[in-house]
């Protein structure tokens, strides 16, 4: 029988997504404040909640459509169910692998999302890779790096309240992101917290330090914004 994970179950939006979804859209506003016809795509989609609710939300109007690539893992297996939307494609393909054979806006991309998905990769350059060939010049990544602590805790798990995590590959720091994104092409632009615990009884408090541009110590979880150069 297969896992079904409960916070991509493709029925439910678990909280911490939606506040996720929201502050993506934020920062995707204030990139492109006087633009529409905005194309992304979104590494590690999942059961496409947060393609979904971008397009949704305040400043889904302006964009024009949102391909998400999803993984072969117990995660994402393709026949579970998919949060849908008009202008949502989902595909399912190996992001470790060649993306040539997918179509993809190469070249034509504004904005390549990848959220809390980078730690997933067994090949941390791979996302970074096809992110460069995607955008066009002076497109953006925007990535959302849970903290190295919380990526540890959630590998070892706790007993009762929180199942082990054996899908995570990658753990390591901010600085060691942003090394890795500029030797790609990329310059960063800023880098911030955005989450701690992410729920929503603490849905309030989280949204307003979220606006005060905090360092990235100060969260469990941060935005980085990466410029293609």
């Amino acid at each position: 029988m297969s896992r079904i994970d409960r916070y991509a179950d493709g029925r439910n939006i678990s909280a911490r997504r939606q506040q996720k979804a929201r502050i993506l859209g934020q920062a995707i506003a204030e990139l492109y404040p006087d633009q529409a016809e905005l194309e992304l795509v979104d590494f590690g989609c999942a059961d496409g909640a947060i393609p979904v609710l971008l397009l949704n939300g305040a400043g889904g109007a302006n964009i024009r459509q949102i391909t998400g690539i999803t993984l072969l893992d117990y995660n994402d297996l393709p026949d579970k169910p998919t949060h849908a939307h008009p202008r949502f494609t989902r595909l399912v393909a190996n992001l470790e692998g060649s993306l040539d054979s997918l179509e993809l806006p190469w070249g034509r991309c504004d904005v390549v999302t990848a959220t809390a998905f980078l730690h997933y990769c067994a090949d941390p350059t791979a996302p970074f890779r096809h992110a460069a060939r995607l955008l066009k010049s002076g497109g953006f990544l925007l990535a959302s790096l849970p903290a190295p602590w919380v990526l540890r805790l959630r590998r070892a798990g706790v007993p009762i309240m929180l199942p082990r995590n054996s899908h995570i590959r990658v753990i390591q720091s901010i600085a060691a992101w942003r090394r890795l994104a500029e030797e790609h092409g990329f310059i960063e632009l800023r880098c911030q917290a955005i989450q701690w615990l992410g729920a929503a009884v603490t849905a309030p408090i989280e949204n307003w330090l979220a606006g005060r541009c905090l360092p990235p110590w100060c969260g469990s979880n941060v935005l980085a914004i990466y410029r293609k150069v």
